[in-house]
């Protein structure tokens, strides 16, 4: 299982470096939709395979070709919102973000209730959306006005910008950092979240189930907010706010997490459980809203998103691991003092307030 978890792993690193380029292109090119229908297809085709075969090399490779494709998925993506619908830009990617934490609450539903077939309905869920977009590009054509679309927001042939200033390295190097260090910490508590209350505090199965349940259930209500509120703050200041709440949620997980036990009272699990739901609060905008504040440096080309999305690949990767390494509280306020360290060293760059509004 843990070399399954790393050959996905690995595509979704190499994913977005060896597609960057490519990506750009296609969305130069106005094949946007046949982009997404293509990796939609492999993932659907990787999916259908797995549970027909038990060769391990066959699922190695179905593995780290899901990863390749669910990156490319992702750059192309964020890409797509942060290069052309820049005006709503927060509310967009804050709905992409809802849908992805609603897909992480169902797919377990899904696993257990049907454990025998749920590959096919991951497979068939592709294929399906796969078709849809096919469909839609063949019967009505290339969207209308979208190099007009790239032009404005700098793109040109390839995906690179004409006259606009790239973001600087210093920028992409913090927010590459931060989104690293960021996924670990919500890797790690969706992932060993679970095994840590059953298997170090004592807790009960269905106790230690919503360790990881509510984080990610947290994590989602708090995206609707953020929606609302990406309409009056600059980027950087959600980020700012959101990781007062990840801070604290980290030190009270921490400071409880090694104390309780299976015999402890009510409230301590309730204060356990809120620190959770702080920290679910806290990582919540962090991947979407830091590419946003790095955008009001400069033109994100498909070579930053492939980087940035490597870095985000390779912090979730990570955080699969290191729990099994140090435990899981030391993760999480290692992970928080680094977040505000990165975030602090640049304050000038991600400030809480828009300097140009301050300035006038």
């Amino acid at each position: 299982q843990n070399l399954l978890v790393a050959a996905r792993g690995l595509g979704l690193i190499l994913g977005p470096l060896i597609t960057s380029r490519g990506i750009g292109r296609t969305v130069w090119c106005g094949e946007a939709q046949v982009g997404v229908a293509a990796a939609l297809l492999l993932k659907g085709l990787c999916a259908f395979a797995i549970p027909r075969t038990s060769a391990p090399l066959v699922l190695y490779s179905a593995f780290f070709a899901i990863g390749f494709a669910m990156s490319v998925l992702d750059t192309m993506s964020l890409f797509l919102v942060t290069s052309i619908v820049q005006g709503s830009g927060g509310t967009m990617l804050s709905l992409y973000d809802v849908c992805y934490g609603f897909g992480g609450m169902v797919a377990p539903l899904i696993t257990v209730a049907l454990p025998e077939s749920c590959w096919y309905v991951l497979a068939a869920s592709d294929l399906l959306v796969a078709a849809s977009l096919l469909a839609r590009r063949f019967g009505r054509g290339k969207p209308r006005g979208w190099k007009a679309k790239l032009r404005k927001s700098g793109v040109v042939s390839g995906g690179y910008a004409l006259c606009s200033a790239s973001v600087p390295p210093r920028i992409l190097r913090a927010g590459i950092a931060f989104t690293f260090v960021s996924q670990i910490a919500s890797t790690s508590v969706s992932s060993w979240g679970f095994t840590f209350a059953s298997e170090h505090l004592g807790l009960s199965d269905a106790i230690a189930a919503l360790i990881p349940s509510t984080f990610y259930f947290a994590s989602t209500l708090a995206r609707f907010v953020i929606t609302g509120a990406s309409m009056h703050l600059i980027p950087s200041a959600i980020i700012q706010i959101s990781l007062l709440f990840f801070v604290a949620g980290a030190f009270l997980f921490h400071t409880l997490a090694f104390t309780i036990s299976a015999t402890s009272r009510d409230l301590e699990m309730y204060a356990l459980l809120a620190g959770v739901v702080l920290m679910g609060i806290g990582v919540c905008p962090h991947h979407s809203f830091m590419l946003l504040a790095m955008a009001q440096h400069g033109d994100l080309h498909p070579r930053e998103h492939g980087l940035y999305t490597a870095g985000t690949s390779l912090g979730a990767t990570s955080g699969m691991v290191l729990p099994s390494l140090v435990s899981l509280p030391n993760v999480e306020v290692a992970s928080a003092l680094a977040l505000a360290l990165i975030l602090n060293s640049r304050v000038r760059d991600f400030p809480w307030r828009d300097q140009m509004k301050l300035a006038s």
